[in-house]
């Protein structure tokens, strides 16, 4: 079954978990980061303090979702769905009446926590649940909604926040939401059931594999307390961490890197084209190669594409580094969210879905928000860009090194 034939089957959830990913987008980074000169100069605030401001509110969000999170294992879809979905609006509400940085730094906590964290979570979660067979191709075409915001929506915002100013901006996002995401997300969930669910035997062997690891955990209920004691969250975080913590710091300081290379700004801003479309298409691809060769074996080339992005960053001086940088980084970018969703349930199975993920959720918040913070602090320090790049690729390269070796020596992710 290809993917047109896919979608067509299982259109219904599958809209659904796209959608959830795009309206992500407010709450993520590459949006909020065209607010960052607006929130200056109305609050009157440095750099330095907005970047605390957000860090702070993002690792809060990130704390909120391992509780929140979880909530998904008990409640209807439809339910948890529609309390997200309000809480972006009210996020996008409270954002266009801050007039202080304790009111940011609730409208900030609120986008962080309800976009980049809730939203996203629940696309993912529903789809590593739904699907057991075509798991990958599932959540490969949900992800689908992260490149298409990141295409679209920064050039939205731009003309948008020049026309109206930033507060109205904000206004005009929770009308949105609520005219758009709300009444689709009700039709199309009001109808669906998991026993509509169409998947595709690629191969009889393959799905009898996968199927078998998942049900080898479908008896066990997870909780946040035994994750914690299990060995297998402290071998699977760090990839998760790293690439929410380089992918964050990456974008917030993209014009700073571009004045540091000699690049032009509007350079910089377009080739970050080449990372959506770079992720966008592996994305897809992420899909049948979970499906033929499982996630377990994917997982420890997710960062490889990353390691030589940051070396044409390092080493390229000319303008096409920044092209062929950001064309590395996406292709880890579009790898990670399908792999990486795939084995929590090949490795936890799906009754405790929404804990396994919200864990890692808190992970992957944790690293965003610590990205723009590390990054400040080195820079502080007198490191340069290119040597705070030679430190993420050493990290990169050992964390890589050492899930090729656990799983050689059999002892990692059994």
């Amino acid at each position: 079954m290809n993917f047109y034939r896919f979608f067509v089957a299982n259109w219904q959830i599958l809209l659904f978990a796209i959608l959830l990913t795009l309206f992500s987008g407010f709450g993520q980074t590459f949006l909020l980061s065209l607010y960052i000169p607006s929130f200056i100069e109305t609050l009157k605030i440095s750099h330095t303090y907005y970047s605390t401001i957000y860090s702070s509110a993002t690792l809060l969000s990130g704390i909120s979702i391992i509780f929140a999170g979880k909530q998904i294992d008990k409640l209807p879809l439809k339910t948890f769905t529609f309390a997200t979905i309000i809480g972006i609006t009210t996020a996008n509400i409270v954002a266009g009446f801050s007039f202080n940085p304790i009111s940011l730094f609730i409208a900030i906590y609120l986008l962080r926590f309800f976009g980049q964290g809730m939203l996203s979570h629940t696309a993912m979660t529903a789809m590593g649940r739904f699907f057991n067979k075509a798991r990958g191709k599932a959540l490969s075409v949900a992800y689908l909604g992260f490149p298409i915001a990141e295409g679209l929506f920064p050039i939205i915002f731009v003309f948008l926040i020049a026309a109206v100013g930033w507060r109205y901006s904000f206004f005009i996002s929770a009308i949105s939401i609520l005219i758009i995401l709300l009444p689709i997300t009700h039709v199309l969930l009001k109808k669906f059931s998991k026993k509509k669910v169409v998947e595709d035997f690629i191969e009889e062997k393959e799905p009898q594999e996968i199927q078998s690891k998942t049900s080898n955990n479908k008896a066990i209920l997870w909780s946040t307390k035994k994750l914690l004691t299990d060995k297998r969250i402290y071998i699977l975080a760090p990839t998760t961490f790293i690439v929410g913590f380089l992918l964050t710091a990456l974008f917030f300081f993209q014009t700073f890197v571009a004045e540091y290379k000699g690049w032009s700004i509007e350079w910089m801003a377009v080739n970050i084209t080449a990372y959506a479309i770079s992720s966008f298409s592996f994305s897809i691809l992420a899909g049948p190669l979970t499906d033929r060769f499982t996630a377990k074996r994917l997982y420890p080339i997710i960062l490889l594409p990353m390691v030589a992005g940051l070396l044409m960053l390092t080493f390229i001086n000319a303008p096409i580094g920044a092209t062929l940088f950001w064309s590395f980084v996406g292709i880890s970018a579009g790898l990670n969210p399908t792999i990486s969703n795939a084995i929590y349930a090949e490795e936890y199975g799906t009754q405790s879905l929404g804990t396994v993920r919200s864990l890692f959720t808190f992970v992957m918040v944790g690293s965003t928000a610590a990205g723009p913070i590390v990054y400040s602090l080195l820079l502080d320090k007198g490191l340069t860009f290119t040597q705070i790049h030679y430190l993420a690729i050493l990290i990169i390269c050992a964390n890589i090194l050492t899930l090729l070796l656990l799983r050689k020596k059999k002892v990692s992710i059994n």
